[in-house]
């Protein structure tokens, strides 16, 4: 992996020292250690971010609601004929 970007920040004492220990213990070096760990909590808050989780009965509801065939609801139904008009004219 190439590492060609920075990021600075400052930390307390004793958040630095906290760091220090967690890469001592896992042997990495501390920009290493923080690296890895702000790629792990980036990875999920990502993740999180993207995926959908539904209750068993939003799913029961959800796969309902698509099942169904498509029927447009009478405002699409206007703006569909007025578009027919429009490109009619055309």
């Amino acid at each position: 992996m190439a590492v060609d970007e920075r990021l600075d920040l400052k930390l307390s004492a004793a958040d630095k020292q906290l760091l220090a220990q967690g890469a001592a213990i896992e042997g990495l070096s501390m920009a290493a250690f923080v690296r890895l760990a702000a790629r792990q909590r980036a990875a999920e808050a990502v993740q999180r971010e993207q995926q959908l989780a539904l209750s068993q009965r939003d799913f029961a509801a959800f796969q309902a609601a698509i099942s169904q065939p498509f029927a447009p609801n009478p405002a699409l139904q206007e703006a569909l004929e007025e578009a027919r008009i429009r490109v009619s004219r055309v």
